[in-house]
């Protein structure tokens, strides 16, 4: 070391510069800066944080096994149905003709019943009635009314419903013969039983009548 720089040194030892600030002032001044800058990191880190959960959220299947929901465009969209609509299927069909015939006050009245039907069961034997039987007589029975007087019909007698065996036949009978007490127009109704698809159905039908 020259005499110079000795010289110097040793100056400034003895007589050091005053500080520029009070020390913990500037200490002070240091740490708050620190501070600042983790309080900003750890805001930062925060809302990153969030946005990750909300994406992990987002993607989460609910409980029950749904998909989750998403606003994407394009997304596939989960569809929840049902089990599938069954249609029952209507019974089968029924022809109802009425054919009267009018003479003066008097008239006969014919019925043809026409179609498909079941073949029901005899009670108590529950056994079904021969596949020879008239068409007619496989129904559970008839109603009709003249118009006039006490109506009339027939009964089927003990039977039971059943989709076993169906039948297809045709039938015409005379139903009933009625004399009018005076001339006139008469409304004459009819309706049938048959066994179906769904049960016992009646097949109505009607028709008018003029007396002179």
């Amino acid at each position: 070391m020259t005499d110079d720089l000795k010289s110097r040194f040793e100056q400034l030892v003895a007589d050091p510069p005053p500080p520029s600030a009070v020390p913990s002032e500037a200490v002070f001044n240091r740490v708050r800066t620190v501070r600042r800058r983790r309080a900003t990191g750890v805001a930062l880190v925060a809302a990153a944080g969030a946005a990750a959960v909300a994406l992990a959220l987002g993607n989460v299947t609910d409980i029950g096994g749904a998909p989750p929901v998403t606003n994407s465009p394009g997304a596939p969209k989960s569809v929840i149905t049902g089990p599938p609509t069954v249609t029952p299927k209507p019974p089968p069909p029924i022809e109802v003709q009425l054919l009267p015939t009018v003479k003066g006050r008097t008239v006969t009245m014919n019925v043809k019943v026409s179609g498909k039907a079941f073949i029901p069961t005899v009670q108590p034997e529950n056994t079904l009635l021969p596949a020879t039987t008239p068409f007619l007589d496989l129904s559970g029975g008839t109603d009709f009314s003249f118009g006039e007087g006490m109506p009339g019909g027939s009964d089927g007698g003990a039977l039971d419903c059943t989709t076993k065996q169906l039948k297809q036949g045709s039938d015409t009978y005379l139903a009933d013969t009625h004399t009018y007490k005076k001339p006139g127009s008469y409304k004459f109704t009819y309706r049938v039983m048959y066994c179906g698809t769904k049960g016992w159905f009646y097949t109505n039908a009607s028709t008018t009548l003029t007396v002179r």
